[in-house]
């Protein structure tokens, strides 16, 4: 059997930041616009950071931001970022997470990257934080794309030039904690594996159907189960 290309989200698949995020944007873009409590109601779920930062922009400036103040945005964000992901009480490893990431990292037949709405040093630091930096050596980011479909396919771009190997579609998998997730997998014509976590449930995968959709990743042999 080919070697599987297995791409992983960050944000509620992975890990939860207990709003360091948040925090971090909101602290940022008040220091460089001085507005306040730009977050406002902002649902982050799915979206991409670059999607993020475009719709406060809109929302508090009337336009979006310029090249130069969106980098400006990004660099501090991730500064400011660095310092309260450490200090966050709340931020948390989802359930299963060490256990199968470290089962997953011995098997030769499967390859783990990222494919992340996140910036990646923002994503990383994530990853840090709960000690599991280590299983991921490359992946798609919010560097490379607004878009989730287009993130994904840079993960894999990226993947296969690391393990010098093309993955056949069929066995490359995402795995993700929204529909959004699933919607860019079907978009890339790969497959998908859906976790119930961070208040998911099935009814919101009802218009993306996932190829498999599990509670979370604490059962090893059923995730195994959807690689076939």
């Amino acid at each position: 059997m080919k070697k599987a290309l297995l791409l992983f989200d960050i944000d509620g698949t992975l890990l939860l930041t207990g709003g360091a995020g948040k925090i971090a944007f909101e602290e940022a873009f008040e220091e460089i616009f001085e507005i306040p409590n730009s977050w406002g109601d902002l649902d982050p779920h799915g979206k991409t950071d670059p999607a993020i930062f475009d719709e406060v922009a809109q929302q508090k400036l009337g336009r979006l931001l310029s090249p130069g103040e969106f980098e400006l945005l990004m660099e501090r964000y991730e500064e400011i970022f660095e310092e309260r992901i450490q200090q966050s009480p709340r931020f948390e490893l989802m359930p299963g997470v060490i256990e199968i990431l470290e089962h997953l990292s011995r098997d030769p037949g499967i390859f783990l990257a990222l494919a992340t709405g996140n910036f990646e040093r923002a994503g990383r630091m994530k990853l840090k934080r709960g000690a599991v930096e280590h299983y991921f050596l490359t992946g798609g980011f919010g560097n490379d794309a607004r878009e989730r479909d287009n993130i994904l396919l840079a993960a894999i771009a990226y993947s296969e030039e690391f393990a010098g190997e093309r993955f056949e579609k069929h066995r490359i998998f995402v795995i993700g904690d929204t529909e959004y997730d699933i919607a860019a997998a079907k978009k890339a014509g790969v497959r998908s594996i859906a976790v119930l976590t961070n208040g998911r449930t099935r009814e919101h995968f009802e218009k993306e159907p996932p190829d498999h959709i599990l509670r979370d990743l604490t059962d090893i042999p059923a995730f195994l189960a959807c690689l076939k």
